[in-house]
């Protein structure tokens, strides 16, 4: 069985539930199918991660586009010419430290701007790009699998007598619609963009053979969308866990809140601004002292976010990630998106409670008070904060009844054989 990946990122390092997912799936089908995966390089470093990659999956044949920069002027000097390009580089680094940022992140309008919805909207791909996915895409496979919103026009180039297969992580005009929610005001000009893209998502979908959700949620959402009900599938996302350990809980008693996200994901942002500029501050009033640690790539509006919340600090990528997040709890303020968490998993991994929303845990299988606690107000989500802070046996409650509910729903070994066996099932089908 011969299937090809395709993804807009490069899945490695596995600093992100993105990359632990899609890294754990190939890890694990690399050894029962003939897998290739083509990916394009955007950046240099990446050229490294994707080498450190190819050490590990030595039996995976790798496709990788790299543009060619055919836009470089001729000059009379090219020693010079780059060091006067250096120079400049230099100096408009320099003039930038020079103005005073503005709080860009609570302006009212800062949702619109940061939103998805303007880039929903077909966008074209690189003419050298399609080329190279379309004559890859000939190589014989039995199955070619493209992921994430970013590529999902790849479908009207993929051949027809191909079984094709798009993975939505996170259904967009859903995503857009929570977005919207959170505007000052919807303009006709929102309105507008939103229906054209919903559109696209929907005629884009169906130019795939068949399509894999996260949730049940999802597919079910996908169902009506679509208008069917066959070769809709779900196949969680999976992170490897031992869930035939016992949990090994450590009590949070110190206040120590964690946050596991990066900022390049929008809910992940939008979830902190929430926090800063309403839970925070509810916090502060009922004079409950606290710390919340921050774990993923937070560059452009930590500054901004600390401060709001001056009890915030940015730890970067942590390699040891259950380790690290033993003895606190696990804040996932999302209200963004759809799709699965893996944030939440990775609580449950870490034998640690957690806070969330309704959006946060949609599609996942837990229950309120018993394995986690909900909140969807910032008076509400800043009282459960106070109320498990102040309460262990709470704490260890959920923390097992949860671990318990995921071993028997959640186990990476089922889950990994589930997506093999949609394979297998579509294999099976007319090729139509």
């Amino acid at each position: 069985m011969k299937i090809l990946f395709i993804i807009p990122y490069i899945p490695f390092p596995l600093n992100s539930g993105g990359n632990q997912a899609f890294f754990n799936m190939v890890d694990y089908l690399r050894h029962k199918m003939d897998v290739s995966i083509l990916l394009q390089v955007q950046y240099a470093s990446e050229a490294y991660d994707i080498s450190k990659l190819k050490e590990i999956w030595d039996n995976v044949t790798f496709f990788v586009f790299t543009k060619k920069d055919d836009k470089q002027p001729k000059v009379h000097h090219p020693f010079y010419y780059k060091w006067l390009i250096k120079t400049k580089q230099s100096i408009e680094r320099k003039i930038r430290r020079q103005i005073i940022p503005e709080n860009i992140v609570f302006t009212p309008d800062f949702i619109r701007q940061e939103s998805t919805l303007s880039t929903s909207i077909f966008k074209e791909l690189d003419v050298d790009y399609i080329k190279y996915v379309t004559e890859v895409a000939t190589y014989g496979f039995d199955i070619i699998q493209v992921e994430f919103y970013k590529l999902i026009s790849l479908g009207y180039l993929l051949p027809s007598n191909t079984q094709t297969i798009f993975v939505h992580h996170e259904i967009r005009y859903i995503r857009n619609e929570n977005e919207m929610q959170l505007f000052p005001r919807i303009t006709k000009s929102d309105q507008f963009i939103y229906h054209i893209a919903k559109d696209f998502e929907r005629f884009a979908l169906q130019h795939y053979k068949h399509i894999i959700t996260l949730t049940e949620i999802d597919r079910q959402i996908l169902t009506k969308f679509l208008g069917q009900n066959n070769r809709i599938y779900t196949s969680p996302a999976v992170i490897q866990t031992d869930m035939d350990t016992p949990p090994q809980f450590i009590p949070c008693t110190s206040n120590r809140l964690t946050f596991v996200g990066s900022e390049t994901h929008y809910p992940n942002l939008d979830a902190l601004i929430w926090f800063c500029k309403e839970i925070a501050p509810y916090l502060r009033k009922q004079n409950f002292t606290f710390t919340l640690q921050v774990v993923g790539k937070w560059k452009t509006h930590i500054k901004e976010l600390q401060h709001s919340c001056p009890e915030m600090e940015a730890v970067g990528y942590i390699k040891d990630l259950p380790s690290f997040l033993k003895g606190s709890i696990a804040l996932v303020p999302i209200r963004i998106g759809s799709g699965m968490r893996m944030k939440i998993l990775e609580a449950v991994s870490a034998d640690i409670p957690f806070i969330t929303t309704t959006k946060g845990v949609e599609g996942i299988d837990l229950l309120d008070k018993e394995e986690y606690l909900k909140a969807d107000s910032a008076t509400e989500f800043a009282d459960a904060i106070i109320t498990l802070s102040q309460n262990t046996e709470l704490q260890e409650k959920l923390v097992k009844q949860a671990k318990s509910k995921m071993k028997d729903i959640y186990n990476p070994s089922n889950m990994l054989e589930q997506r093999f066996d949609i394979y297998k099932q579509i294999l099976n089908e007319p090729n139509k």
